[in-house]
């Protein structure tokens, strides 16, 4: 009786503990355990793991629900893992076998090109849903003017494109790495208030994305973020967006931008920005700004900190755009550049150039003019080489004004065709 009662109270114990500890996140549905090769339908966000700890993966078709998939090191000890997917998916199976198939080992193995990522898609919606295809999206590798900066990974066409009804957001702590898909949400335009594709909570890491024309707002980073090797094939509202608070720092490196119009980079927090290893063109606007310091947002103050460094700017008007002041009398930003190539084939290019920040509906965003040298500009000649079209008798222009280039400006020709 005593051994029975035991047994009971074990049961129950076990059973206690599966409904507080989770073998899947919430809203999601079990699909198969371990070990089992599983199917889903294409471009399905997966999450692997038990008792509350998850890695996801964007996977399509047949895979294996083990580590193998997923990555050394995401198999959770302690009992039987899980593989869930959201429970609005459709149009998945799993099979009963725990040996994969040599289809299946195949799909793993490409799976496992992306691993480690850890993720979470947010059930927000955005105003419109793409239903683009890697063959319907106009983004592809024609708009893709630059090469990686040297020892960062070249920009591949992707073959396959995610279409998002939603922002995916990438919780505190962890990594969404993309495995090179393109990833579609919606708009594009320079419309105020869009969604972003990929919202970084706190310490969250986003690497090997490619983001296409329906870019929205791009990337959200909240806190202290990394963004390694994502490139915008179009820029939307903004290609990324810093909103940290003061102490925070969000750092990009490698990759590239393309077809922005107004903003690459917009800083609305009182954080760092810290750009490495970038490549940018606007060759079809042969505009805009490559950063801002938000010039009239809500509660608007600094200090903000930008640092640009190693990276090939073309055909952008502004390089940086700074608030020499603000009118609530908060410390001033400052903007660190080393090391930048800049081209603009139609125009002069402003490297710092300094605003008069506000609050929003609180008056205008002054124009204060362009600075060298200075504490809003920490930037000197030495630190811009210009690029002058081979044969061409234009050069590009360096403010301020049009007269001789800030002493000495180096300068280099190559050829292109703007």
């Amino acid at each position: 009786m005593q051994i029975k009662h035991l047994a009971l109270l074990a049961l129950l114990a076990s059973t206690a503990y599966d409904a507080s500890a989770a073998n899947r996140p919430s809203g999601y549905t079990a699909l198969c355990t371990e070990y089992a090769t599983c199917t889903v339908a294409a471009n399905t966000t997966v999450a692997f793991g038990r008792s509350d700890k998850f890695t996801y993966l964007v996977l399509s078709g047949s895979f294996v629900c083990s580590e193998a998939t997923f990555g050394t090191g995401t198999r959770v000890s302690g009992g039987v893992n899980e593989c869930s997917i959201p429970s609005s998916s459709t149009s998945s199976s799993a099979s009963s076998s725990s040996t994969a198939s040599s289809s299946a080992a195949s799909s793993s193995s490409s799976a496992a090109s992306s691993s480690s990522s850890k993720s979470s898609s947010s059930s927000s919606s955005s105003s419109k849903s793409s239903t683009s295809s890697s063959s319907a999206s106009s983004g592809g590798s024609a708009n893709v003017t630059l090469p990686a900066w040297p020892g960062c990974p070249s920009y591949v066409a992707p073959s396959d494109t995610v279409p998002l009804t939603a922002k995916i957001v990438v919780p505190a702590g962890t990594t969404y790495d993309g495995g090179g898909k393109r990833f579609q949400l919606s708009g594009g335009s320079q419309s105020e208030g869009q969604p972003p594709v990929f919202e970084l909570e706190d310490g969250a890491s986003l690497r090997n994305v490619v983001i296409g024309n329906l870019a929205a707002d791009g990337v959200h980073c909240l806190a202290n973020c990394s963004v390694y090797n994502v490139w915008w094939e179009d820029v939307g509202e903004d290609a990324a967006t810093a909103l940290g608070a003061s102490g925070t720092t969000m750092r990009v490196d490698c990759g590239g931008s393309f077809l922005g119009t107004d903003k690459t980079f917009q800083h609305n927090g009182q954080g760092t920005l810290h750009i490495s290893r970038f490549v940018a063109d606007n060759w079809k606007s042969k505009g805009g700004k490559f950063y801002r310091s938000c010039g009239d947002c809500t509660g608007n103050k600094g200090p903000r900190t930008v640092i640009i460094e190693n990276s090939r700017i073309h055909n952008h008007q502004t390089i940086v755009g700074v608030n020499s002041s603000y009118t609530n009398a908060t410390p001033h930003d400052v903007a660190t550049l080393r090391n930048l190539l800049v081209l603009r084939w139609n125009g002069e290019i402003e490297v710092c150039h300094t605003f008069k920040g506000v609050v929003d509906h609180n008056g205008s965003s002054g124009d204060a003019g362009d600075e060298w040298n200075t504490v809003n500009c920490d930037v000197s000649a030495t630190d811009i080489t210009a690029i002058d079209k081979t044969g061409g008798s234009k050069k590009t222009g360096i403010a301020p004004g049009n007269g001789p280039d800030p002493a000495p400006v180096n300068r280099i020709q190559e050829s292109w065709t703007y």
